[in-house]
């Protein structure tokens, strides 16, 4: 299940004009990777996913639907490619918030940041940052 659609599901709202490709749960690991460290070939990417059983062509197809997805970019080196984020995580997250808004809020942002807050105020630990872990 990828991220929008299981949200948008959940929701029982049908996609229209989303501003935000939808990603998977592998492509988002491997995402997170890339916003982590720039310039990675496929096997290095596959080193980073400590803990996940997959094959090296399993990460290199997933690399591809996200360069396809024009989420992140490659560069030929000799014979391998390197890959990185071609956008920021902030980015995404902002355009998941203006998908989530137009869909949910009509547009109006004011909804979406009361429950933001809402949930910060009730979430233990919310709104602290994660050390990275490699």
């Amino acid at each position: 299940m990828d991220l929008n659609s299981g949200l948008l599901a959940w929701l029982n709202i049908k996609r229209t004009g989303s501003r935000t490709p939808a990603l998977g749960s592998r492509e988002l690991a491997v995402l997170d990777i890339l916003w982590r460290h720039d310039n990675l070939s496929a096997q290095q990417v596959l080193d980073k996913l400590s803990g996940q059983s997959i094959s090296l062509s399993t990460v290199q197809s997933t690399l591809e639907r996200l360069q396809r997805k024009a989420v992140v970019t490659r560069t030929k080196l000799s014979r391998a490619y390197l890959y990185s984020a071609n956008l920021r995580r902030e980015d995404l997250i902002c355009t998941l918030l203006q998908d989530i808004t137009d869909e949910i809020a009509g547009g109006d942002m004011a909804p979406v940041v009361s429950g933001f807050m809402d949930y910060l105020e009730q979430s233990p630990g919310a709104g602290k940052t994660k050390p990275d872990h490699d």
